[in-house]
């Protein structure tokens, strides 16, 4: 049973789907797969999960005991948000990710450089008939222009984030949030990052619709291997506005974990059932009437990720990341609504 006076009307309910009209065509497109509403599994994709940790979530706490509200002013310096009343997506500043992305980026140069280096050198050495001094002074060399300079990047990288006062480092984008997905009120929004973006479908501003008007589908696109990629997308069933989620899940070689990415937003969306018991969502549960709920009756501890030992969260994250069970032909709850073709 719900709390209505919690949620509001247009809350999704999945045991209370609204009427809704049918579209005349699809949008989905060729290279895209849509996925049926309804059943979904208990799965997230793992790197959805595995950047939080136990410890980390004991330091965020640690933090928000010292500095109270401390959670709220990042959350409106950001514009970004992941709670039980809503999670809003908004990319940092250029300035941000250059520094973020140089650590990281160093570090792979400096591992694939020196491999393919080494690797060369122990191939050439039979065959070169240059003494072995100066095979490997020349192999050095070349290490020194390439590994070297990784390695400086990878060094500088990391130093500016780790001792770098963070208020220099991480700053908001100027554009403002991405998009939002709201399970309080049960709204999917949009935002209209330039002026008039969705004028031409006539909204003024931020485009907001239900949830129920939003599908789901795999969109794939091939790399310069012709391998595939694939990423989930929502799309909204009558207009072409639609969100990307591959920002928060990457993109991914199997389509199964779009699909556990598709159940965990159905999940979370829908107020007939509890929050998804993952570990950022737990200092909340108590705070959305189903979920408190549900976790009286099931005698949930409230402390469960947060006291948790990284062995227990390792085997945790193997069992909630495992998509080989995952069933990608479930009758579609929403079929009567598709357009037809």
């Amino acid at each position: 049973m719900t709390d209505q006076s919690y949620y509001s009307d247009l809350a999704f309910d999945s045991a209370n789907i609204p009427q809704q009209p049918r579209p005349r065509t699809t949008k989905i497109g060729t290279l895209s797969q849509p996925l049926p509403w309804g059943c979904p599994q208990n799965i997230v994709p793992v790197g959805f999960l595995s950047y939080i940790r136990p410890t980390n979530l004991r330091g965020e706490e640690e933090l928000e005991r010292i500095c109270e509200g401390r959670a709220l002013k990042l959350e409106e310096k950001f514009s970004a948000a992941f709670n039980h009343q809503y999670i809003k997506y908004a990319p940092m500043s250029a300035w941000t990710g250059f520094w973020l992305y140089m650590g990281g980026v160093g570090k792979v140069s400096f591992y694939v450089i020196t491999s393919i280096l080494v690797v060369s050198f122990l191939v050439l050495l039979p065959v070169d008939d240059s003494p072995f001094v100066e095979q490997l002074k020349t192999t050095f060399i070349i290490w020194l222009w390439g590994g070297g300079a990784a390695a400086v990047v990878w060094l500088v990288g990391s130093l500016v984030v780790a001792y770098v006062p963070d208020v220099y480092i991480y700053k908001p984008s100027r554009k403002g949030p991405v998009w939002e997905m709201n399970r309080q009120t049960g709204l999917v929004t949009v935002f209209a990052r330039k002026k008039g973006r969705f004028r031409k479908y006539g909204v003024e501003g931020d485009f907001i619709a239900p949830f129920y008007e939003f599908d789901a589908a795999i969109h794939t696109i091939p790399d310069r291997q012709g391998l595939p990629w694939n990423m989930l997308n929502l799309l909204h069933r009558y207009t072409p506005v639609g969100i990307d989620f591959s920002v928060v899940m990457g993109k991914q070689r199997l389509v199964e974990p779009c699909m556990a990415m598709w159940d965990f937003w159905q999940r979370y969306m829908d107020i007939s059932q509890p929050l998804p018991d993952i570990p950022l969502l737990e200092q909340y549960r108590h705070l959305d009437p189903t979920t408190a709920e549900y976790d009286r009756r099931n005698a949930r501890p409230p402390r469960f990720w947060r006291d948790m030992d990284e062995k227990t969260f390792e085997e945790k994250l193997r069992e909630m990341g495992d998509t080989s069970s995952i069933n990608m032909n479930r009758p579609d709850l929403m079929g009567k609504y598709r357009p037809a073709g």
